[in-house]
């Protein structure tokens, strides 16, 4: 049985970011859409919702029998001035909590511009982390109250969304190799089945032609006549 997955943008509409006159809900549900495409590509079981109701969203993944409870959100400052990375907010820092959390962040903290404030957090005084029944990640994908940050999360909401999809992959070993073609087609020949072409006559006549085909035909070898 594949593995349930809740994921919970952000529902923050009043919480701008510095550039692109947009906010934290529209820009976390660009994200929670490429998430939820990505694990689903994977076989994953996936419920995302957009209900502006916390305490209904807590029920919905405990209804859903969420194993994974995802909450994405981007962050901010009260001096807006810090461009500070992935930050992942857990129950407690031990245990299967540790290791998605930790999974999660391994992906996406490369990708975020900020350095300063990366880290995993200890947080049970979330009520989105301490009510759902499922081991509950909070993402914080960068800071959008600085320049750096709104734009680097504007531009990149695809990117974010999967690279917190393949934490998820790493966490419960589901493989992220992308498929690479070796032949174009799935009967072209390998370096070890070359084949070669034996030309055995050329005629003016084409009626010569395929009096020669059917000799060599009763003589139990296929021909094709082609023009030259």
């Amino acid at each position: 049985m594949s593995k349930r997955i809740y994921i919970s943008p952000s529902n923050q509409v009043y919480n701008t970011y510095a550039t692109g006159n947009t906010n934290e809900k529209e820009q976390c549900r660009k994200i929670a859409k490429a998430c939820v495409n990505y694990l689903e590509n994977k076989g994953f079981s996936v419920k995302c919702t957009y209900n502006d109701d916390m305490y209904e969203r807590v029920r919905e993944s405990n209804s859903f029998g969420a194993d994974l409870h995802v909450a994405i959100h981007t962050n901010a400052t009260e001096k807006h001035n810090v461009t500070g990375g992935t930050q992942i907010l857990l129950y407690n820092l031990s245990g299967e909590r540790k290791k998605v959390g930790q999974a999660v962040f391994s992906r996406l903290a490369p990708l975020t511009p900020g350095k300063s404030a990366e880290r995993l957090i200890e947080k049970p005084d979330f009520y989105e982390i301490n009510s759902a029944k499922g081991t509950t990640v909070y993402v914080e994908a960068e800071f959008h109250d600085t320049k750096e940050g709104s734009d680097f999360i504007r531009k990149n909401t695809k990117s974010i969304g999967e690279a917190i999809a393949k934490g998820i992959c790493d966490y419960y070993g589901v493989s992220v190799a992308e498929k690479t073609e070796t032949n174009k087609e799935n009967n072209a020949p390998s370096k070890d089945e070359t084949l070669y072409s034996v030309q055995v006559g050329a005629f003016r006549s084409k009626k010569n032609a395929e009096s020669y085909i059917k000799k060599l035909k009763k003589a139990g070898f296929d021909g094709i006549i082609r023009k030259l």
